[in-house]
């Protein structure tokens, strides 16, 4: 199976049908967050690097929008820190050329604090940082940053990042169980985003297998209180709906293995994500679970599946 570095449209709880980008090698990463879906990073960096050509990506990505239905958004994320691809502006820049469906930038915002990363960002539409702790030893404990990054310096580059980027930035915040969950702790998180002021904070929890068996999920009622405290902005992340058609498609295998080397999956995620009926995905992935290229992953009451032997 040759290397995809696009793949999707994949249900996204924030932008509906995503179709992802991914910009660098799997886990290369300036955090190496205890709750990511994608197990431990790998490469630690905060170098920029030219990593994956950006003629292969585009080459890719106008292949995908002729076979696929129209996404709601063209997502750069996957499986490492997108702002690390040093040619950053040129992919947005030529996606912009390409076609009218929006860009969308998942980043942990680490190097928010660059200005050349500022710059290079404010083609996209819509920006999606994270801010999982409100101080130095909550960023360590939580994202386990490169030494490089300081708390105080990354969220300072959210702020200014928020004071010239014209398009939408949505906030994440990262709920965790014993972790980053008390009303003190909404207090503190409330404290920077007065003064980052994003347009929307999505409050999300551990969902999915997490690197960490101690990243556990928060209650409902713990992200209804982070709600309250936050104000209008914020809302709890709700689940992916999707009322369109399922339909049996040829090169299912190759869509199937490319979604779940990204991130792990329920039926319904990757019956709404691939557009097939649940029947047809099942007579796919019987035989790549005999063969161990896929394995089921139990979280809570929900059971999920992932690449076997991720690495």
């Amino acid at each position: 199976m040759k290397e995809r570095h696009v793949y999707g449209p994949v249900p996204s709880r924030r932008l509906g049908r995503s179709l992802g980008v991914d910009l660098v090698p799997y886990k290369v990463c300036s955090y190496d967050c205890i709750y990511c879906q994608l197990g431990p990073t790998t490469r630690k960096t905060v170098n920029r690097r030219p990593y994956i050509p950006v003629n292969l990506i585009m080459g890719q990505l106008e292949e995908r929008l002729k076979e696929a239905a129209r996404p709601d958004y063209i997502t750069l994320a996957g499986s490492g820190e997108p702002t690390l691809h040093r040619e950053l502006r040129t992919v947005i820049h030529e996606i912009k050329g390409l076609t009218a469906v929006p860009v969308a930038v998942i980043t942990n915002g680490s190097l928010l604090w660059d200005n050349q990363v500022r710059e290079e960002l404010m083609e996209a539409d819509v920006v999606l940082p994270s801010l999982d702790a409100h101080d130095q030893k909550g960023f360590e404990a939580i994202n386990r940053p490169h030494p490089d990054i300081a708390f105080e310096t990354m969220v300072r580059g959210l702020i200014d990042f928020r004071g010239t980027y014209s398009g939408e930035l949505w906030l994440e915040i990262f709920i965790l169980d014993g972790v980053n969950a008390t009303e003190a702790d909404a207090r503190k998180f409330k404290a920077w985003i007065d003064r980052i002021r994003p347009q929307k904070v999505h409050i999300n929890t551990a969902v999915r297998p997490t690197a960490q068996a101690n990243a556990r999920r928060a209650s409902r009622q713990t992200l209804t209180m982070f709600c309250g405290v936050l104000g209008d902005v914020a809302e709890v992340i709700a689940p992916f709906e999707d009322s369109g058609k399922h339909e049996t498609k040829a090169g299912m295998e190759e869509d199937l293995l490319n979604l779940l080397e990204r991130r792990p999956c329920t039926l319904s995620d990757m019956a709404s994500g691939l557009n097939v009926h649940v029947n047809s995905l099942v007579k796919t992935l019987e035989p790549l679970i005999e063969k161990g290229m896929i394995q089921r992953v139990r979280k809570g009451s929900e059971v999920y599946y992932q690449k076997g032997g991720l690495r």
